[in-house]
């Protein structure tokens, strides 16, 4: 007996040490993304994100950048992460609007007043037993790490055409990414035209779309300033949210502490990252203008037309996501509760 127990317990010892071993094996994740080289996304979010895990895991977690697309397309990044193509990515869910409709709550016009608020909303629906976690991504197979609302969105035009009132902006054909974008541009009586972040400047320079909405500084990491000719300042139509994801197949393959590392590293890059939008928009709005752009000035007529305009998209938006099966109505109402 006393043999067969102490075979037992170094039978216990082997299995605690290959335990404590497989914690700290080197793990070297691929960090995908769609974006250029210095993207003040990957600066901003993704590079900040990568080096806290691999600090909160005292170098045992590396990470392997792959940007501009290498592992893959905009609009196929969600389900690449999922199939492990990539390990950790940018994800865009409205490229992917079909699958995640629920998560364009966050891109609603004038859906809240600051980046941080909005981001950090979102972070609380994704997470945490969420509605956004349990009915849309985890089903889906993706977790979400960094979950970031983009600053506000503004009309920015390649096509020369004098905008003197929103009136001039009806029929131009406006770059969106989906989603609750698509119905914003169409209250405005503009052209939504779908397509991802890396095919606008061809697009623009082409013709093929009349202009964009996006944040300033998105707008100049893609280096499109010399091809504006107007644009609108201090206005909301509405924005996109991109998260840091990783597919749930291989986060189950992770240590514990790894999955802890993560984590944490999602929320700190979540609530720091925010700020950082927050602070850079006003000089990437600065430098835009100065490349040439024309400001658009609305009168307070226009304005309110807007407005209004606006506030029917979120209600339209639920009750057309409702009609497909998902609970847009509930998704909406738990987003504004978690603003507050």
């Amino acid at each position: 007996m006393t043999s067969r127990a102490g075979l037992v317990a170094l039978a216990g010892c082997f299995s605690i040490a290959a335990s404590l071993a497989g914690a700290q094996d080197k793990i070297t994740l691929r960090l995908a993304d769609t974006l250029p080289h210095g993207h003040v996304i990957h600066e901003l979010a993704g590079k900040p994100f990568s080096e806290l895990v691999t600090k909160l895991t005292n170098g045992q977690v590396v990470f392997q950048h792959f940007p501009s697309e290498q592992l893959g397309k905009a609009k196929d990044m969600a389900q690449l992460t999922v199939a492990g193509v990539a390990d950790v990515a940018y994800i865009v869910p409205s490229y992917s609007s079909d699958k995640y409709p629920l998560t364009a709550v966050a891109e609603l016009p004038g859906a809240f007043e600051t980046q941080c608020q909005g981001s950090l909303a979102y972070y609380k629906l994704s997470h945490g037993g969420g509605i956004l976690e349990t009915r849309e991504f985890l089903p889906n197979g993706l977790r979400p790490l960094v979950t970031i609302a983009l600053p506000a969105y503004q009309m920015l035009l390649g096509n020369p055409r004098e905008i003197g009132s929103a009136a001039d902006l009806a029929g131009l054909k406006i770059r969106t990414a989906g989603g609750a974008m698509d119905l914003t541009m169409r209250a405005i009586k503009t052209v939504p035209v779908r397509m991802s972040a890396p095919e606008i400047y061809e697009s623009l320079t082409r013709g093929t779309i009349d202009g964009i909405v996006l944040s300033y500084q998105s707008t100049v990491s893609y280096d499109l300033g010399k091809i504006l000719k107007s644009g609108t300042a201090s206005m909301n139509f509405g924005t996109a949210v991109f998260i840091y994801g990783i597919g749930e197949t291989k986060w189950k393959t992770l240590p514990e502490n790894v999955r802890k590392a993560m984590i944490q590293a999602g929320e700190e890059t979540t609530r720091e990252g925010c700020k950082r939008f927050e602070d850079g928009e006003k000089a990437a709005a600065a430098k835009i203008q100065s490349q040439g752009m024309k400001l658009i000035s609305f009168s307070d007529a226009d304005r309110k037309f807007f407005s209004d305009s606006f506030a029917g998209v979120a209600d339209q938006w639920a009750k057309e996501t409702d009609k497909r099966g998902k609970p847009a109505t509930a998704t909406l109402k738990e987003f504004k509760a978690a603003l507050h």
